[in-house]
């Protein structure tokens, strides 16, 4: 059984072993599955053979695919005059009940303070994109709706963010793409919770047009 007299089986219980297996998986992955990040990992292990790098691992992998749809998006979007945080708020009001939604449902969505959120419609509003108007159930809140040239230019950036997606992603073959899809689902959920009733009953209303 391999127990030693602390009760501790020796394939699980020490350093030397854990380091072996590490560098046995190493040893045994083919160069052209490797990538910048096993060249990283293979330096921090270096620096600290204790580390487990395992969460650090897969942070450091989250931020480069994010990385690089973010830049192709960026590239996209610069030859149609579209900056990412308005094709972001344009995204959220067309997938609202009659292309709108109230200033609050804007921040909470975008995660920004409400005086930055307060900007960015001002500036959609002066491209002619959004009009606000006072919420006529409550005069405390204000309702954001999109124009006709607004909505024009949301399904353009949805066309556009699609393609760029689809660029990157599908060179993925379906499996991979439907296994990473569900283990972050997972993530999320753990981070965020499970979605709102709300938010679902939106996209059943707005299926059409995915975020």
């Amino acid at each position: 059984m391999g127990v030693t007299g602390t009760g501790v089986d020796r394939d699980q219980g020490t350093g030397q072993d854990r380091d072996r297996r590490r560098d046995q998986d190493r040893d045994q992955r083919p160069d052209q599955d490797r990538d910048q990040v096993d060249v990283l990992v293979e330096f921090w292990l270096q620096e600290n053979p204790d580390l487990d790098a395992r969460a650090k691992t897969l942070a450091v992998r989250l931020r480069r695919a994010a990385h690089h749809l973010e830049r192709a998006l960026r590239q996209e979007l610069a030859a149609s005059d579209i900056e990412m945080w308005e094709a972001e708020v344009l995204l959220a009001l067309r997938r609202g009940a009659d292309h709108c939604r109230s200033a609050g449902e804007l921040l909470r969505e975008s995660q920004v303070t409400s005086g930055a959120i307060t900007n960015r419609v001002a500036r959609l509003e002066q491209r002619g994109w959004v009009r606000r108007d006072i919420d006529p159930a409550d005069r405390r809140h204000v309702l954001v709706t999109l124009t006709s040239e607004g909505l024009a230019r949301a399904d353009q950036f949805l066309a556009t963010k699609t393609q760029s997606e689809q660029a990157l992603l599908g060179r993925l073959d379906q499996d991979v793409q439907d296994r990473l899809n569900n283990d972050l689902r997972a993530l999320l959920v753990a981070l965020e919770g499970p979605a709102a009733p709300c938010a679902e009953a939106v996209t059943h209303r707005r299926a059409d047009y995915p975020p």
